[in-house]
């Protein structure tokens, strides 16, 4: 656009309504264009493997590159035409052969309310500005709340900027609970928070983030099947308290990245409350479950498994059956997180953190005189008094609530139950073509995870590995990683091309040393059994590719 098109009023105008929405809404055509043009520049260009493809620019330059604002704007359409440059190399969910972490491909009904209601700006941090926009949180809160067993009455909930933040929270809590003072003095000597081995990280980078810091983060045992080793667990929280330390928060597994393991609450908040008594506490220690992935198989809670109205197989009946059973206990905890970006089907990012008692949000709330003048209107809800985030975008709880509606438990049983039954198809695949080459070793799994473990030719391990040889165990942890690596940097035809991922840890060995596995995990509901039977071939194409130029190495892993 020429530098003159501002010198006059329509020079703007014509400007200005090609990329704002006019009050009256008269021109939001001009938005669905640029949406569509947006869709078509980013599908036209998508390829046909389940990465973005990495094709090189025409004359590798950009009028919006390089960081350097330009004089004069640009055209939308013409900025626009940038995004197959920015989506080189990032992955597709929506593909068949995309079977890596926890990503959903986000609904198109979460997608559009998004968009709707972003229009309008509401932050969700005051009900002054938000307005009716805050009861979606409200209502995604109450449904949780449902879900898990909760009184929707008295609990309480509250959206975040991830499964980080919905751990951040829960620890926050408990520090308010085992010290009340701590915003104002700062954290005492020894606070500590108790959780289990295979927990994710962000528990310890909240109590980084928050001052307990990570040596007062005390890792308990787990069992082979990532479940937290109780005794373990009871013992690491005797340890603080007979120290004379605080213990803020215990949290327990909710649905493990890895393996979806979840711990029985009832008996960890059982364990809590004999400490209260027995070391006399005047606090009571925050339970948190931290079931950010395993949160939606609550819809299978009122599920009749027995009648089983949809079909799943034995083998999945199975699994939802242990898993059913262990997320009925969460109802025991003081509060647990959801990441409806993982396994509801939502778009990035769109987590909540829910407390039994609402009234728990309060213990968080800041000085009203020294806050900034957001909130005029003392009688409306503004979780900005209490909540992290002075920006909160409210279109995501709109969206997260629509979508969820739009799946209904019905909707969501069926995508979950879908990927185990992905999950079982694959576990046949491996049996059946690739038995000498690799082997699953996550045979108790609650979850749709999938964990390949790899063997060298003529290996002794791929008979039957004896995980308590720690020598061995470690040798094929390197192969694994090896051919990851090597199968990651292969430049292979889109139509063959897979996406899976790594675990360096799909269980503890019982001397401790982690297990490294190919990890596979499709929540796509277009995988399919020849899906699953086309990755592992794929698969098994590359290991012995790679197996062919692999230098030997000898039982002790050195080469020859």
């Amino acid at each position: 656009m020429p530098t003159d098109a501002f010198s006059d009023g329509d020079g703007f105008a014509h400007w200005r309504d090609s990329l704002f929405l006019r009050p009256d809404g008269g021109n939001a055509d001009a938005l669905v264009g640029l949406v569509r043009s947006a869709l078509e520049e980013a599908l036209s260009h998508q390829g046909a493997g389940p990465v973005y493809p990495r094709a090189e620019q025409e004359d590798g330059r950009s009028p919006v590159a390089g960081g350097y604002l330009p004089e004069a704007p640009v055209a939308p359409e013409m900025a626009l035409s940038q995004l197959r440059r920015w989506l080189a190399g990032s992955v597709k969910v929506h593909h068949h052969m995309f079977a890596k972490n926890i990503v959903p491909p986000p609904s198109f009904a979460n997608l559009a309310a998004l968009c709707a209601v972003s229009l309008f700006m509401p932050n969700g941090v005051t009900g002054e500005d938000a307005a009716e926009t805050l009861s979606a949180e409200l209502s995604c809160a109450r449904a949780m709340a449902r879900l898990v067993g909760y009184d929707p009455r008295q609990a309480g909930g509250l959206f975040t900027f991830g499964g980080t933040a919905t751990n951040l929270y829960a620890i926050n809590v408990g520090l308010s609970k085992a010290q009340p003072d701590h915003a104002e003095r700062g954290i005492e000597p020894g606070v500590a928070v108790v959780g289990s081995w295979p927990a994710h990280y962000s528990q310890k980078t909240a109590c980084a983030w928050l001052g307990i810091g990570t040596r007062n983060y005390i890792s308990a045992a787990s069992l082979p099947d990532q479940t937290t080793d109780l005794e373990s667990m009871e013992a690491a929280c005797r340890d603080v308290l007979a120290r004379g330390h605080r213990l803020a928060c215990i949290m327990g597994a909710g649905g493990t990245t890895s393996n979806m393991a979840v711990d029985d609450f009832a008996e960890i908040t059982a364990m809590r409350d004999r400490l209260v008594t027995e070391y006399e506490l005047d606090y009571t220690p925050h339970v948190h479950a931290d079931t950010v992935v395993g949160w939606a198989y609550l819809c299978f809670v009122d599920y009749d498994l027995s009648r089983n109205a949809l079909g799943f197989s034995p083998p999945v009946v199975t699994k939802l059956a242990r898993l059913v059973e262990r997320l009925k206990t969460v109802r025991h905890a003081d509060s647990f997180g959801t990441d409806f970006h993982k396994t509801g089907f939502a778009p990035y990012t769109s987590s909540m953190i829910v407390m039994r008692d609402g009234r728990d949000f309060s213990r968080l709330r800041r000085d009203g005189g020294v806050m900034t003048p957001l909130f005029h209107d003392k009688d409306a809800y503004n979780p900005g008094t209490f909540t992290l985030e002075t920006s909160r975008s409210a279109a995501n709880m709109v969206a997260t609530w629509i979508g969820l509606q739009a799946l209904g438990k019905q909707g969501m049983r069926r995508l979950l139950g879908h990927a185990l039954e992905m999950a079982e198809a694959l576990r046949h695949h491996v049996d059946a073509l690739a038995a000498r080459d690799m082997t699953v070793i996550n045979e108790h799994a609650y979850g749709p995870d999938v964990f390949l473990r790899c063997y060298p030719p003529d290996d002794p391990a791929a008979t039957g590995e004896d995980f308590s040889d720690t020598g061995s165990v470690r040798r094929i942890n390197q192969y694994v990683s090896d051919f990851f690596t090597w199968l990651s940097r292969q430049r292979v035809p889109e139509a063959e091309q897979i996406a899976v991922s790594k675990t360096s840890a799909a269980f503890y060995t019982p001397s401790g040393e982690p297990v490294v596995a190919v990890r596979v995990y499709s929540l796509n509901p277009h995988f399919s059994d020849s899906h699953a039977g086309e990755l592992i071939m794929r698969l098994l194409k590359g290991k012995r590719q790679f197996d062919a130029v692999r230098p030997p190495a000898d039982v002790s892993g050195e080469a020859r």
